[in-house]
């Protein structure tokens, strides 16, 4: 998800019966793409989540620092930056690399471009090439398939 969408998903997104989030529109929050699409939950992040339902189902907002107000987008990242740092990490990750990642890593594993495209919402698919890197061993797979 973009840093936006996870920061104005809320408890009405989430069907913990069928693993997903969907990632809606609303008078406070508008999709890059103006478009919804639902996101299969992975079922660690499904257990985090149904804690975290257990803690602060009364707020509208998943994650937030004073109940029931969106936490901003800039400190969100200010603070990510701040947990590189003292990680002595390089300094050119930021919080948009973690979803950067989240699509090369699928790609290199096989998941087919157009599959990412949808996971990550993009309207083009030349978008979602920008995130797709070759590796060497990859393309040594792709050979040793014929």
């Amino acid at each position: 998800m973009r840093l936006g969408e996870l920061l104005s998903m809320n408890w009405s997104w989430i069907n913990f019966d069928d693993n997903l989030i969907t990632v809606k529109n609303s008078n406070s929050f508008i999709t890059k793409s103006k478009k919804e699409r639902i996101i299969p939950i992975h079922e660690r992040v499904k257990e985090i989540l149904m804690r975290r339902s257990s803690i602060n189902m009364k707020s509208n907002f998943i994650f937030y620092r004073v109940y029931g107000i969106r936490l901003n987008e800039d400190f969100v990242s200010k603070c990510f930056k701040k947990s590189i740092r003292a990680a002595k990490l390089n300094d050119d990750i930021h919080f948009h690399t973690l979803r950067h990642s989240f699509a090369s890593n699928l790609v290199q594993r096989g998941v087919n471009l157009y599959v990412v495209k949808e996971l990550l919402g993009h309207e083009d698919i030349k978008t979602t090439q920008v995130y797709s890197h070759l590796t060497q061993s990859s393309l040594s797979t792709a050979v040793c398939l014929l």
